[in-house]
């Protein structure tokens, strides 16, 4: 019969009751944290593989460009994949995403836009610019593929991305005269696949100057002629190559 059962066991039930709905609450919530923390990094990683594809697709109309003998389309696209990876390297360290596939996805968009596009900037009318631009694509799988450095917050040899705004920048100020070209390309593999550590790029994470510099280059990008934003990303690439212990970071241009 209803009510002649014994108060305390019915207390003990509701008790019972009561914490197995708390405990229920509390491990609804933890597991709702969880996927929303999944679900949120799968988010970003889905940001930053599509800033790789972006930077693939640049990659690939700079080639179209050069093919097409528009070199100064070819230089500007490659000025904006470089401020690009800026952006993708900057949500992946920040957010510390790992993900093998965007590791690789990235690697490619490194080989295909700051390896075979730049190359094509040397054009492939005479044996010279052939050859030199052939070594410029194999330093650049190079580095991809063997320079990695156990110095935490450095690169080994220079990035590919400032060798590619170093290229851009002297094809847009020189009208794609492919001599010299060859010749800072040549310069430019000696210091890719050099020994000296460079500082990691973190221009977007550091001071408010850097800051301000990135900034600038996206602005004269899109709002100030070729050759201004050509010398504006030059200076920056070459104050890079050339004083990365005092202007980029801590731990740069070291010998082992």
């Amino acid at each position: 019969m209803q009510g002649t059962g014994d108060p305390d066991l019915h207390s003990s039930c509701v008790t019972h009751s009561k914490e197995g709905g708390q405990d229920q609450c509390t491990s609804y919530s933890i597991s709702h944290g969880q996927s929303h923390l999944k679900t949120s990094q799968f988010s970003w990683k889905d940001i930053t593989s599509a800033l790789s594809l972006a930077n693939i697709v640049l990659g690939l109309f700079s080639i179209f460009c050069s093919f097409s003998r528009k070199s100064h389309c070819a230089s500007w696209t490659l000025l904006m994949s470089f401020l690009l990876d800026m952006v993708e390297g900057t949500i992946t360290r920040h957010l510390n995403i790992s993900c093998k596939a965007g590791a690789q996805l990235n690697d490619f968009a490194v080989f295909t836009t700051f390896g075979l596009a730049s190359a094509l900037l040397l054009g492939v009318d005479a044996p010279l610019n052939v050859f030199v631009a052939i070594v410029y694509v194999l330093t650049t799988s190079f580095r991809l593929c063997f320079y990695s450095t156990g110095v935490p917050f450095s690169y080994k040899g220079l990035p590919c991305p400032y060798a590619s705004c170093v290229l851009a920048s002297t094809s847009l100020l020189t009208k794609g005269n492919t001599f010299i070209l060859c010749c800072m390309a040549s310069l430019l593999i000696l210091f890719m696949i050099d020994q000296s550590y460079y500082p990691r790029d973190d221009v977007l994470e550091s001071e408010n100057w850097k800051k301000m510099l990135y900034m600038g280059g996206v602005v004269m990008l899109f709002f100030s002629p070729f050759y201004l934003t050509a010398f504006y990303c030059l200076m920056w690439s070459l104050s890079y190559i050339f004083f990365p212990d005092t202007l980029w970071g801590r731990a740069a241009c070291l010998r082992l």
